[in-house]
């Protein structure tokens, strides 16, 4: 067995999730969107960071791609909750003129820190996605105690793929005066025990201010000025970021969505091959 195991949309439970979260900007002088495109492949750690996530390249690579490794704050009365929990994806298709898609992981190798931790059962904290911790330790009983907590405490929260892209916004359906960050994800949740969380917790509705802060973050970082889109039916605005989040209860029903087609043609590496 490899260090990591791929946790594919497939292999996920309950509904599909289609999230896009895009931020529009006025195009910066003698500088093009590929240009951004690669620097923000390369520098992606610096513009993810914020209150809500941090991450960093992984030490560990994944059939011979690279990973990077998620930590999530969470943190009461300045102790951090989620700790020492934290996420792997790994880098399936790059392209530095575009951007990049990332696969979430199970980790197979032991890091003792986290092991020992969720192997206590005392109270497991995990970080469901990047940014959000939650204490789920009664529900990870059902997985067979301390060796059930470690199992699930190795997966990424969400089953699934995320792309990041910058283009101008021609490629977008957008006027031709823009260039446009934007992520998406098709994904679901990874175990039932976190279906059952999200149903207690509400960790979905935790998704967008990850998203909606690392655009902001690099905007302002890179000193863009933000252009506001007028918005299609469905979708909503936070904090100058432009989204929109879906639900479907099977293939079928999300391949029937238009939304879908226009991600999918724009990303074509958001499924596996052969979805």
């Amino acid at each position: 067995m490899g260090d990591f195991t791929a946790l594919t949309v497939e292999t996920g439970v309950g509904d599909f999730h289609v999230n896009r979260f895009r931020i529009a900007f006025r195009p910066p002088a003698r500088t093009s969107a590929a240009t951004l495109a690669s620097d923000l492949i390369h520098n992606f750690p610096g513009y993810l960071e914020s209150e809500f996530a941090t991450v960093k390249f992984g030490d560990h690579d994944h059939e011979g791609k690279r990973t990077l490794h998620f930590h999530g704050y969470a943190k009461v009365l300045g102790i951090d909750l989620a700790a020492p929990h934290s996420d792997w994806v790994v880098q399936e298709w790059v392209d530095r003129n575009v951007g990049f898609t990332a696969q979430t992981l199970k980790r197979e190798f032991i890091d003792a820190r986290e092991d020992v931790t969720a192997g206590a059962g005392a109270g497991l904290l995990l970080n469901a996605i990047p940014g959000v911790g939650i204490a789920l330790g009664p529900l990870f009983a059902l997985g067979g105690g301390g060796g059930g907590s470690v199992h699930y405490n190795r997966m990424h929260f969400l089953a699934g793929r995320r792309s990041w892209r910058i283009g101008e916004g021609t490629v977008f359906g957008l006027s031709g005066d823009v260039i446009v960050f934007e992520t998406v994800a098709v994904e679901r949740f990874s175990a039932t025990a976190y279906s059952t969380a999200d149903s207690v917790m509400g960790l979905e509705s935790k998704i967008p201010d990850i998203w909606i802060a690392l655009l902001n973050n690099f905007v302002n970082k890179k000193g863009l000025t933000v252009v506001p889109q007028t918005l299609k039916a469905k979708w909503r605005t936070k904090a100058r970021v432009d989204f929109i989040q879906l639900k479907f209860d099977g293939f079928t029903a999300m391949f029937g969505e238009p939304e879908f087609w226009d991600v999918r043609k724009l990303y074509p590496t958001i499924l596996p091959a052969g979805s």
